[in-house]
């Protein structure tokens, strides 16, 4: 984390990004980095941690991070998913992505933006992070809302590796309860069924579990993939 938490009480999710906290009496809004439903997260009562980032170009003054489930921290920032996957990369600790000389963020492929692409002698790879925090019996699912953009994220990804590309789709299950990974069909089938075809067509699908902290969130364990 780049800054202290503060502990609080969820009132109310007003709308996708836009929360209401008590901290300690006080009422504030907190922005909710992260459009999906989460509805066993953001119940009325819930304990949660915000961080104070009091800018003028803000509408709120504090972030919405992490979530107390269980008496467990979930981390709820899908923006963080990225940022953990990229020093993981730099740093070399996923097996599976070393070797490659070069890693670049944002990169424009087709018609969408993907968020990893490397490069090494003679091979280059393409890479898609998407987060997760819906976890039920040990079970990681994603997504927890239907999500066009996924798909067609994927379908990219198929068209990258029939032009020669190796291409990966990385969940970040940001919690450290999940010892399994699995798309989530009941929400949303045609995911589901998107990314078992991304799978026959050359697309890599990997998920990790976290280990979460009010001080900081990191990647642990590589979970199984089942799709």
């Amino acid at each position: 984390m780049d800054r202290e938490l503060k502990e609080g009480r969820l009132i109310i999710r007003e709308n996708r990004f836009v929360a209401k906290v008590d901290l300690k009496g006080q009422e504030v809004k907190a922005y909710v980095p992260n459009p999906g439903r989460m509805e066993e997260l953001m119940i009325p009562g819930t304990k949660v941690f915000v961080a104070h980032y009091p800018k003028a170009q803000r509408k709120t003054d504090y972030s919405l991070l992490l979530v107390e489930y269980n008496d467990m921290l979930i981390s709820i920032d899908s923006h963080l998913t990225n940022k953990l996957v990229e020093n993981a990369l730099l740093e070399g600790t996923l097996s599976q992505f070393r070797g490659y000389e070069e890693i670049r963020a944002e990169y424009t492929y087709g018609n969408s933006r993907l968020d990893f692409y490397l490069r090494g002698k003679d091979k280059k790879c393409l890479i898609e992070v998407k987060s997760a925090t819906l976890v039920e019996e040990g079970v990681a699912k994603f997504p927890d809302a239907p999500t066009k953009r996924g798909r067609r994220h994927l379908d990219e990804l198929i068209k990258a590796y029939q032009e020669g590309y190796r291409v990966a789709v990385i969940f970040i299950i940001q919690r450290n309860d999940a010892y399994k990974f699995i798309p989530h069909q009941r929400i949303d089938l045609k995911f589901a069924e998107k990314l078992k075809e991304a799978t026959e067509n050359g697309v890599e699908v990997y998920a990790y579990n976290c280990t979460v902290t009010t001080r900081e969130v990191s990647i642990d364990q590589e979970v199984e993939v089942d799709v």
